[in-house]
């Protein structure tokens, strides 16, 4: 038995992506509206590790727009009707999804990179780099994103294909598909290392401070944000990984129904990763109070707004009976 021949679709699996999806664009689209107002109309002194994170907004709202679209793209999919230019559009949005992801994971890892500099080697030149040298290394940084994914955009989809996914599961490889996992690996891998290296300098260096921890805020600031950034990281991308791993153990057996198991589980983690837009703001508020007053003065006025509509719900409740 081969697993081109073994059907992966799932009713259940696909609704819960679908309620995914939705939550995700609720929650990114509130969470990065705040973060771009906070940015532009709050924010008043720029370094480098603001920049990184500005642009790490820029990456999430892209990721926001592309939601609705995969979210159409799913549901068209799934029906047997023919539908034109669906093959060029699944391209293009998981061209963008996937750009949007590689730039997420890059200026999280640059943003860890820049506290541990700071922290570690404060004399070191990369402790002295300008907010316009973070702007060079923003757009570097894009363009090498768009090298890395442009090949999900010319790669040919398999004929006849009634699913839309980045990812080649079943038939044979080439080198458009081989490139594919590579890079899925090495972004993750790579960087997530660097993030723990930062991590455990930036502890170990505090550790060995004479001082005590909590008369140095600025270094106790520093430690928690990339304590944040290793933790959101993980959160969003690890199961991704863990469920290409699962993939590739179980597409060895001669089993439909493990290879089934395998690729739905794999759908979700996917899925899963596209939270890293709402849940990046944690990564914001430990970066700048500015960040948190602006989080804060935004829920406190829907708490005060909800409270304020529920007495007069229950006046009216009372009138009535009255």
């Amino acid at each position: 038995m081969t697993n081109s021949n073994c059907s992966v679709y799932n009713e259940a699996v696909e609704i819960a992506m679908n309620i995914l999806l939705i939550l995700e664009f609720l929650l990114g689209l509130t969470s990065n509206a705040i973060a771009l107002w906070t940015f532009y109309f709050r924010l008043k002194i720029w370094k480098p590790h603001t920049v990184y994170l500005l642009n790490l907004v820029i990456a999430d709202v892209l990721l926001n727009i592309c939601l609705p679209f995969r979210l159409v793209l799913a549901l068209r999919f799934s029906n047997v009707e023919k539908w034109d230019y669906r093959d060029l559009l699944c391209s293009v949005i998981f061209f963008a999804l996937s750009l949007s992801q590689a730039v997420s994971i890059a200026f999280l890892t640059a943003v860890a990179l820049d506290r541990y500099f700071r922290v570690v080697y404060p004399n070191n030149k990369t402790s002295f780099l300008t907010a316009r040298n973070a702007r060079v290394i923003a757009c570097l940084v894009w363009l090498l994103a768009i090298g890395l994914t442009v090949e999900i955009l010319v790669a040919p989809r398999p004929k006849n294909s009634t699913e839309c996914r980045s990812f080649t599961l079943q038939g044979e490889a080439n080198f458009y598909s081989i490139w594919h996992v590579i890079i899925f690996f090495l972004e993750f891998l790579v960087p997530f290392g660097l993030i723990l290296f930062c991590t455990v300098g930036v502890i170990r260096k505090l550790k060995k401070s004479p001082r005590d921890l909590s008369s140095q805020p600025k270094l106790q600031k520093a430690m928690l944000l990339v304590i944040a950034v290793v933790v959101v990281f993980g959160v969003c991308f690890l199961p991704s990984v863990l469920g290409r791993v699962l993939v590739y153990i179980l597409q060895s057996f001669e089993s439909c129904a493990a290879f089934r198991f395998a690729v739905n589980v794999f759908d979700v983690t996917i899925c899963w990763t596209y939270l890293n837009s709402a849940l990046d703001p944690i990564v914001y508020c430990f970066s700048s109070p500015t960040f948190r007053s602006s989080y804060r003065k935004i829920f406190n006025s829907l708490r005060v707004r909800r409270n304020e509509v529920e007495p007069q719900s229950l006046d009216i409740s009372k009138d009535s009976e009255s």
